[in-house]
């Protein structure tokens, strides 16, 4: 064997770490530091004093974790020369050193032994688990009753077992593969039929009989099935290192916080015949927590240390270590370096770089009083105005206290803005000395765009990326095939499938372009589906199988509608009864080109049924594998000349190729359920890749991982929340090693808590930390992790402060919108904002009420266009907020509108109001049949009986019912119309109007449109039209006038002026035209008014019918003005809130209008507009354009808008209401 690197000369380590002397020199050598920097020139210096022989063969440096190689190669790189290359030394995991030495000294490929692995160990369990009966001993009543099924079983409840079976499986590996690196004894002695022997000196039954029943028992027949394991091959790797002699290749452990005792023990074998240099990261430079250079002592600490945590059992416990944080915190290094000086070293080098040294603001105070085991040098004096401002001014080390996670990135955005700006007497931070952390930062990951914008951008002012990400999140792609593994346990809802017609690979598959895309959705949407693929997989959730609704009822209606377009019944009032006897509503409106994404759907459809018919599947593992393939390619297509997409592709396969890989190592094929596989493939989409990168330039943002401690200038760490950190793990009571805890175990809490002392110790010159503080809904204050708590009771003792916000220069209370006032006044010089978009929207400091959503105050009113359609108009004064978003902004909340696609199919026993059914029954069904004394037919007709607006079943007959009384409350009402007979009824009139509408000779506008519902009439010598409006019942009554607002007056009032108008300047004689309202009241007083008008015109000589139609100008051109207006200038106008103004008691000049409005009058329009008690009003309206166009304006006494909102009402209510008998120009 070549003899390798070694050591010549004296055989001994002077105190700079150079090595001299002639001999080979072999031990342990340890050196030690509280900044893992200090470490690097005693590597250095033992690198050049070890050239091998061979200077074709590499140095080893074994690293702490695969951050710390990379961050290791580069330090080292930098500091050898200025080119930055280092060559020749061989940086690798402790995992790939052994597997190296095993094959070297034992002629193994590697120690680990692949089937013992935990991804391949399950099957074996697995295998075991599927008849327990086979396994000597396997007894336990627990675990029989989680396995078992009874003979009645249904579908769902073998699905549970099939994940029961597979998760139990999984687990059980998991704690084996613990016990392999931390219990081997325990199997050894298993394996030799000594059931209790880890819990024999206990007197707990229950684990007592999980190691007797369980554990034991299973361990032996994997092992008797899978032969030696990795304890038994480190054990005999160690007998070989201790039997062999000669020089063995020096070797460097660097950055290592914690070894298991199997590689510890085989480290020492390897340090008697070779040099060992151990590079330990330790934060304090005194002898802590027991340990101190007397081997008696050390032993007794040991017993001590063993009796407490024996005590203890699952609990935490403290032990005084001469520091409250270190006793906290410190504990799984305290284990190691005990258990380091517990055996015989070589060198101990203690912490030569960390001299004592003056601390200069609040990070090194915390820092060097951990350095120096020196509590007192937390002390500071906030009684000193200056120190109090000082301190006030320290960004080194601050809490910041959040609402919600995006507002811990937007906080942590500035604040490292702030390290990136140059001030006096600091150097700027750069961004690749700059890392962020989080406990769970996969759930900050979809945020950290939103905030920073896209990763990997080398131009940004702050260039990130993401490291310990999932795989499911690097690209599309991942997330659409989780998706589509979901399909079989999902209801398949009308979003879901346009989510899935959304993602691009389906579109390429399918064909479907962006126009297919918009008009799938418009033909979903009118279809009215909800839910389901049919009948069947609506059953499969315990609901009747009833077809409406599904997409396959979706897709009859769809092609009928495409087959009959051409035909003379191409519309949906007219039912079709297809070959098998099924009854439908074909949907009008499909023809043309656009038709074929019809097909396109189809095919997606019938790959969707593919994938639900996999759900109750059970396959073999290969065929699994085959199977999924399958259906990806069928659902799937990438765009050949996208490299991120044929990467991401690349590794989708082989994660489901993984499914049959995986049991191969042992020899397995299982035979698993679609829901396991399915788990299967979505863990390993979840999990992070090992060979992802942590340092790639600018900042880092990763997870908060055990011994990912590397020093950085600024360190930040979110998500401190109690709850979240130090993390918790559940065993489901099966792990022993839980229980039975010894020295040197590694537990979550306890590496977690060692985590945030080794970042606490990393950080050089800031330390952002934060958490979610307050409830984002309630304000409640909410606890912070336990460390942070315990560092912030630190800080708070040794400068004697009483908990309040104000008195804590160290804690940062932010308030919940970016935008406060507070960032921008300088009360407080830790709360700052580098937004200047927030920054605009205060003057001087000064706190400003934010402006109308649409508000043009600045912009000069353009002339009134020359023609204008009637409908623009009409839908100003019917949703004035809609139409001004829509048009001025191009922003639309379709998304958020209950007219959207579906859900659910409808419930209850009533028709959505929205869908107009009352209105359609009344003017298509009912009034040709007038005036027939009642109208009650016996069924629906087809277009609403077989078009899914009609609730299924008993609900759908009530709502049926109501629908029939409603028509015939506004057939009673009519009644009361006179004139209006069978022949008016019988054919409904359309006028299509062009009319000039003239303000002076200099001003016109040219209104366009058609007013329909127009019906003949002729009543005492007197004919004409009625322009009639039913309005159906809200309950069980019809509305009266009074209930009608200006949403329905205004449009009334225009169409019927401007159809005047029309007909006045006609050849035809002048006849009447009265508009007519089907409300409850007998003579409804606004309607009145406006038919005597049409009487005075009627009667009226030329002079006098040419003022009253000059005068009904006017109010036109009002209204068309103020609809031009309201484009360009702010006007408070909701129809109901405005309403309700305008009924407010008023006196006869315009001033009173300005008078201080009554508390009950306040209360009255507060009502409709917003009822806080109830959170309804006008401004509530779905899906939210009033409350977006008005912010939070509540039309009170101290707002300004309250007196515009009354004045544009009371103008509006002006205008639409003529005198009785004369018109008064305006």
């Amino acid at each position: 064997m070549n003899p390798g690197n070694h050591v010549t000369a004296q055989a001994r380590i002077d105190t700079d770490s150079q090595v001299v002397g002639s001999d080979s020199l072999s031990g342990l050598v340890l050196y030690r530091a509280s900044r893992l920097e200090a470490l690097l020139d005693p590597l250095q210096s033992l690198l050049d004093a070890t050239w091998a022989d061979n200077i074709l063969q590499p140095q080893t440096v074994i690293a702490a974790h695969a951050g710390m190689r990379q961050w290791l190669n580069a330090a080292l790189a930098q500091r050898v020369n200025a080119t930055g290359i280092i060559a020749n030394l061989d940086i690798v995991l402790s995992s790939t050193w052994i597997d190296r030495l095993a094959h070297a000294q034992l002629g193994r490929k590697a120690v680990s032994l692949p089937r013992y692995q935990r991804q391949h160990l399950r099957w074996a369990v697995h295998a075991a688990l599927v008849d327990i009966t086979q396994v000597p001993g396997l007894s336990d009543p627990r675990l029989i009753a989680y396995l078992a099924a009874k003979a009645d079983t249904d579908a769902d409840t073998n699905t549970h077992l099939a994940r029961r079976r597979f998760q139990l499986a999984d687990r059980l590996a998991y704690l084996y593969s613990q016990y392999l690196v931390y219990r081997p004894d325990w199997l050894h002695a298993w394996e030799q039929g000594h059931d209790d022997f880890a819990s024999k000196r206990g007197s707990d039954a229950t684990l007592q009989a999980t190691e007797r029943h369980i554990l034991a028992p299973l361990w032996r027949k994997l092992a008797t099935r899978l032969g030696e394991h990795r304890g038994d091959a480190v054990t005999e790797l160690a007998r070989v290192l201790g039997k062999q002699s000669g020089p063995l290749p020096v070797v460097h452990l660097f950055g290592i916080s914690h070894l298991p005792p199997s590689e510890l023990a085989l480290t020492r074998a390897y340090a008697r015949r070779s040099l060992v240099a151990l590079y330990a990261p330790d934060p304090c430079r005194e002898y802590w927590g027991g340990i101190s250079d007397s081997r008696t002592q050390l032993r007794q600490y040991q017993a001590d240390e063993a009796q407490r945590i024996a005590v203890a059992g699952e609990n935490d416990y403290w032990v005084d270590q001469g520091h409250p944080l270190l006793a906290r915190w410190g504990r799984m290094g305290q284990h190691f370096f005990c258990a380091l000086a517990d055996d015989e070293v070589h060198e101990d080098v203690r912490h030569r770089g960390d001299e004592p040294t003056q601390p200069e603001n609040r990070l090194q105070r915390v820092q060097h009083s951990i350095r120096q085991l020196q509590p007192a040098l937390l002390a500071v004096d906030l009684s000193d105005t200056t120190v109090a401002a000082r301190e006030m001014t320290d960004a080194s080390l601050r809490i910041h206290t959040c609402h919600t996670r995006l507002r811990e990135l937007e906080v942590l955005r500035d604040a490292l803005l702030d390290a990136l700006t140059p001030q006096p007497g600091r150097a700027p931070i750069t961004p690749a000395d700059m890392v962020v952390m989080a406990p769970d930062i996969a759930a900050y990951v979809p945020l950290i765009a939103a905030v920073f914008g896209p990763a990997g951008r080398s131009q940004a002012i702050l260039p990130y990326h993401l490291a310990d990400v999932a795989v499911a999140r690097n690209h599309p792609l991942f997330s659409a095939f989780l998706a589509l593994l979901e399909l079989p346990s999902a209801r398949i809802s009308a979003p879901a499938v346009m989510d899935l017609l959304a993602i691009p690979e389906v579109q390429r598959r399918f064909a479907i372009s962006a126009d297919d895309l918009d008009h799938l959705y418009e033909w979903l949407r009118r279809s009215r589906v909800a839910w389901g693929l049919d009948g069947a997989s609506r059953a499969r959730f315990g609901v009747p199988a009833i077809n409406e609704h599904t997409f396959s009822w979706a897709m009859d209606r769809m092609i009928a509608g495409y087959v009959m377009a051409d035909g003379s019944h191409a519309d949906d009032d007219r039912g079709v009864r297809l070959a098998d006897g099924c009854e439908l509503a074909p949907l009008n409106g499909l023809h043309g080109p656009a038709a074929e994404a019809l097909g396109a759907l189809d095919r997606m459809l019938q790959e969707i049924q593919a994938w639900c018919d996999l759900g109750s599947t059970c396959q073999t593992a290969s065929q699994w594998a085959h199977e999924m393939d399958v259906r990806l390619h069928a659902m799937l297509r990438i765009d050949a000349n996208d490299s991120a997409a044929r990467d991401a592709w690349q590794i989708l396969l082989a994660n489901v190729q993984a499914l049959a890989n995986e049991p191969q190592v042992i020899d397995e094929d299982p035979v698993l359920h679609f829901s396991v596989a399915r788990d299967l493939i979505a863990e390993r989409l979840q999990a992070v890749p090992e060979q992802q990168r942590f340092l790639l330039g600018g900042i880092t943002f990763c997870g908060m991982v055990p011994q990912r401690a590397i020093p950085f200038k600024l360190i930040a760490v979110l998500g401190l929340n109690d709850g979240e950190f130090p993390r918790n793990s559940s065993d489901g009571g099966l792990d022993l090693m839980a229980r039975l805890r010894r020295v040197g175990d590694r537990d979550v809490r306890s590496d977690d808590r060692y985590l945030f002392l080794e970042t606490l110790m990393s950080a050089r010159e800031r330390l952002h930390l934060s958490y979610l503080g307050e409830n984002v809904k309630d304000g409640k204050t909410l606890n912070p992790a336990a460390p942070l708590a315990e560092l912030l009771a630190e800080l708070d003792r040794h400068a004697m402060v009483i908990h309040e916000a104000g008195a804590r220069p160290w804690l940062v209370h932010h308030p919940l919108q970016p935008f406060d006032a507070r960032y921008f006044d300088g009360s407080d010089a830790r709360l700052f904002s580098y937004n200047p978009r927030f920054s605009d929207m205060h003057g001087a400091g000064q706190a400003t009420i934010l402006p109308p959503f649409v508000d043009c105050h600045d912009s000069a009113v353009a002339a009134m266009p020359d023609s204008l359609p009637l409908a623009d108009v009409l839908a100003y004064y019917k949703d004035p907020a809609r139409y001004l978003l829509a048009r001025k902004l191009t922003l639309r909340l379709d998304a958020l509108a209950e007219t959207g696609l579906r859900e659910e199919e409808p419930l209850g026993d009533a028709v959505e109001r929205m869908e107009n059914v009352t209105r359609r029954l009344f003017f298509n069904e009912a009034l040709p049949q007038w005036p027939r004394a009642d109208w009650q037919p016996v069924c629906a007709p087809p277009w609403l009986r077989l078009s899914g607006l009609l609730p299924p079943g008993r609900g759908g007959e009530r709502a049926w019912q109501h629908e029939r009384e409603a028509v015939n409350m506004l057939l009673h009402a009519l009644r009361r119309v006179p004139g209006f007979t069978g022949d008016s009824a019988a054919k409904a009139l359309v006028h299509d109007i062009d009319v000039r509408i003239a303000r002076n000779t200099q001003q016109s506008c040219r209104v366009v449109g058609r007013i329909t519902q127009l019906f003949a009439f002729h009543h005492n010598d007197c004919s004409g039209m009625y322009l009639l409006r039913a309005y159906p019942p809200s309950g069980s009554e019809l509305k009266r006038e009074s209930d009608l607002n200006f949403r329905e007056r205004v449009s009334i009032f225009l169409e019927w002026a401007l159809l005047r108008l029309s007909l006045a300047r006609s050849e035809l004689p002048l006849s009447a035209l009265r508009p007519v309202l089907l409300v409850k009241d007998e003579d409804p007083p606004w309607q009145r008014a406006i038919q005597r008008w049409d009487d005075t015109l009627l009667l009226a000589d030329a002079s006098r019918q040419a003022a009253l139609l000059n005068d009904l100008q006017s109010r036109v051109w009002q209204l068309l003005h103020w609809w031009h207006e309201a484009q360009f200038r702010v006007q408070w106008y909701f129809p109901a809130t405005s309403w309700q103004a305008a009924q407010l008691p008023t006196a006869e000049s315009e001033s009173a209008w300005s008078h201080t409005l009554q508390a009950h009058e306040t209360a009255a329009l507060r009502k409709v507009w917003f009822d806080p008690w109830r959170s309804s009003g006008e401004r509530e309206y779905s899906p939210g354009y009033n409350r977006m166009f008005a912010g939070e304006r509540r039309f009170t006494n101290d707002e300004p808008e309250l007196q515009a909102l009354l004045d544009f009402a009371a103008a509006l209510n002006t205008c639409i209401t003529l005198p009785a008998t004369e018109a008064v120009p305006l």
